[in-house]
């Protein structure tokens, strides 16, 4: 019993119930404090809840939305497994149907020399020569417009993978790997780039440590003349070969075949008597017998080790027109979709590009319905519950109000860079109603997709595109605008020479001192002094691409990212400027005259580049020229590159978010941890900690406030009990007064 309560019993102070008197003053206090800081408490929860379940409805929707992206408006189709065509660009595509027929695949030399210990064997050092061409009945043909290149293996460093790895890093279009053929069987395995022209050629430069010459890729003459007829015939060489037993040579006539051989078969060497001899078996490495009659001095051997293929074109027709492509996917036979070639064919495939409308309008139902839920979902959540509505859970929240009028506005803005005129939803049969949802009029879908196929591709596919097959775009980053972009591209200085006066393929080049140096200033860049060297060159093309590379090793020129092309064309050769636009000019300052005797340069006629300053323009954005074309810095198409395969070409270039890409990405923006719906969580998250934190406060307060009113009503009590012990003195006095 409380203090106040002994004195009620004992009758002494006021005779209140002060304990009840207090706990109701507090209980007065305290209530409508609580309930309000229980009412905030309690309608975060509701919304952290709500938005949380909000959050799991849109993360669900975003995986249905976004794997309709990349909806195919057309579709490639074959009636044979042996060809495929895949629709790549849409932007250009278009239906047909065509008749394929494949006589041959593309396929790369491949080369397999073997016989060694391990992966680690040493093999030997020097300089491999690699030169790239075709071969044609065991006759190779370098290709002049490529120069030869060489790998060099140190005297340190010489085994079977450092030859695999010194390859892979010479850029060669030779691809080398190891083999593990069998336990003590390792093969150095080399495989071209596939194409005819792709072919190459192995010639070795043996260093101090011999072996080498074991990867060689060369001819050997013999005199076979004077062969005898016999098992295993020893056969001379008119140099050291390199061969040793097992390796596969091709055997070419000079002549009539020597008796027993048969010209371009391939055989096994049985046999080494010497450095400068070999015997042969079958390519089954069975004796033969052969000599005896025919052969020539210039019969050869060719070392090819292990061909297991050999270089060729892919041979096809398309519709009757024949055609030869280097590769297996054909990417410019059919506008905007891809070729594979996988096998032969024995009968016509017959490709087909066609519209899927069914599968689009599929897509697009879905869509509608995603987006509707979403409307739907947002709308019940802000329900203001007027008129005796049901009030939503985050109703009045202005950041889920923002997320609804967001999501309504993308399905009314136009779509970008599908076109030179913008493309609308409703363009394409989708309307948006009142509740800011969509619905689908299938008759005006129906009208747009026969209409314009083209136009339906905005819902589902990104776009990249470029109206000129020799301007490639390439973009990063995510600061552009989608549009349709005005590419003006200058032109590049030109000097075209005059007619040599000497004809290198009668009077073959061989650079030397005092024919050799030139001087050129390039774009404003004054060279050191050039000198052109190698030889002897017997072609116009051979000493085009000398000259080519020895201006563009000026250090001076490549310091400033200053090069040059040259060509020989109708009878003269032309050096262009790399660089576009008004600041490209070509200017050459000497040249010997032995050197210009076979050039014709000096008295040539510049043109200089026209256009721009920077070379090109791009509306709306600033660009600059780089080595392979031009890029921006700023502006509208900000991140777009543009890569120049041939000059002169003026392009549109289309950059398209889809409908279904840009709300996929502005759904997983609002998801992301820093997106509105996390933050606005942490927002109503703090909150409750500060209104559970003014509980803690209130109770605290509360228990101050009775601990005051205890001591105000204590205080009361003792004067109140003062009062009477003077009121029961005086009641005594006046008693004893008044009994006198």
């Amino acid at each position: 019993m409380s203090e106040t309560d002994v004195f009620s019993a004992l009758n002494v102070g006021s005779g209140l119930n002060t304990t009840e008197l207090i706990k109701n003053l507090i209980t007065a206090e305290r209530a409508p404090k609580e309930k309000k800081i229980n009412d905030k408490i309690e309608k975060n929860e509701i919304s952290i809840s709500a938005i949380a379940e909000l959050k799991k409805s849109i993360s669900e929707s975003t995986k249905i939305i976004d794997a309709m992206e990349g909806t195919n408006v057309f579709e490639g189709s074959s009636t044979s497994t042996s060809v495929a065509l895949t629709v790549t660009d849409p932007a250009s595509v278009k239906e047909i149907t065509s008749s394929i027929n494949v006589s041959q695949l593309a396929s790369s030399q491949t080369l397999v020399f073997d016989g060694f210990s391990s992966s680690s064997a040493l093999v030997g050092d020097g300089d491999i020569v690699f030169q790239k061409g075709t071969w044609s009945n065991g006759v190779f043909t370098a290709d002049t417009s490529y120069s030869e290149k060489t790998v060099s293996i140190s005297n340190s460093a010489y085994s079977l993978t450092d030859i695999k790895d010194k390859i892979n890093l010479g850029n060669l279009g030779v691809t080398a790997s190891i083999v593990k053929k069998d336990t003590s069987d390792y093969a150095l395995v080399l495989r071209s780039n596939t194409g005819l022209s792709n072919s190459f050629k192995i010639d070795i430069t043996e260093g101090s440590n011999s072996g080498l010459k074991s990867i060689e890729h060369t001819t050997y003459t013999s005199n076979t003349s004077a062969i005898s007829s016999s098992s295993g015939a020893v056969i001379n060489s008119t140099s050291a070969h390199g061969l040793k037993v097992g390796d596969t040579v091709q055997y070419i006539a000079g002549g009539t075949a020597l008796n027993g051989l048969s010209s371009l078969t391939s055989y096994k060497i049985a046999s080494v008597p010497s450095t400068t001899s070999f015997t042969l078996n079958d390519s089954n490495g069975n004796t033969i017998t052969y000599g005896g009659g025919n052969g020539s001095s210039n019969d050869t051997f060719l070392r090819t080790n292990t061909e297991t293929a050999n270089a060729q074109n892919a041979s096809f027709t398309v519709d009757g027109v024949s055609i030869s492509r280097s590769n297996n996917e054909i990417v410019d036979v059919i506008d905007g979709a891809t070729l594979s070639l996988v096998n032969t064919t024995s009968s016509p495939a017959i490709v087909s590009v066609s519209t899927s409308k069914d599968k689009v309008l599929s897509a697009l139902e879905s869509l509608v319905e995603e987006v509707n839920n979403l409307a739907s979902q947002l709308s019940e959540l802000t329900e203001r519950g007027l008129n005796g509505g049901k009030k939503g859970a985050l109703a009045g929240d202005s950041t889920i109000r923002a997320i609804s009028d967001r999501l309504g506005k993308l399905t009314t803005e136009p779509i970008y860079g599908y076109g030179e005129k913008p493309i609308y939803l409703a363009n394409l049969g989708v309307s948006t109603t009142k509740s800011g949802g969509l619905k689908l009029n299938e008759r005006m879908f129906d009208m747009a997709f026969k209409e314009d196929p083209q136009a339906l591709t905005a819902l589902f596919s990104d776009r990249l595109h470029s109206t000129s097959s020799f301007i490639s775009p390439f973009l990063t980053g995510s600061n552009y605008k989608p549009g349709y972009y005005f590419f003006d591209i200058g032109t590049q200085a030109k000097l075209t020479g005059s007619s040599p006066s000497t004809d290198i393929t009668a009077s073959n080049y061989t650079p030397s001192n005092g024919s050799q140096s030139l001087s050129i200033t390039l774009n404003g860049v004054t060279s050191n002094t050039i000198n052109v060297t190698g030889g002897p060159f017997s072609t116009t093309s051979s000493l085009a691409n000398a000259l080519e590379a020895a201006i563009n090793a000026d250090n001076i020129l490549a310091v400033k990212g200053e090069g040059v092309t040259v060509s020989y064309l109708n009878g003269k050769y032309v050096i262009t400027s790399n660089k576009y636009g008004s600041e490209s000019n070509i200017v050459i300052n000497s040249i010997d005259s032995g050197l210009n005797n076979f050039l014709g340069i000096e008295g040539g006629t510049v043109v200089a580049g026209t256009g721009d300053a920077n070379g090109a323009t791009l509306a709306g954005s600033s660009i600059e020229q780089t080595p392979s074309g031009f890029r921006t810095l700023s502006g509208d198409a900000f991140g777009l590159s543009l890569g120049v395969v041939t000059p002169g070409s003026d392009a549109y270039i289309s950059i398209g978010n889809s409908y279904v890409s840009t709300i996929t990405k502005y759904l997983n923006s609002i998801l992301s941890s820093s997106g509105s719906l996390s933050t606005r969580t942490n927002t109503l998250n703090q909150e409750l900690n500060e209104y559970n934190e003014d509980l803690i406060e209130l109770d605290q307060d509360i228990e101050k406030l009775r601990d005051r009113y205890k001591e105000q009503y204590g205080a009361m009590e003792s004067v109140v009990n003062s009062f009477k012990s003077t009121g029961e003195y005086l009641d005594n006095f006046m008693k004893a007064q008044n009994s006198d």
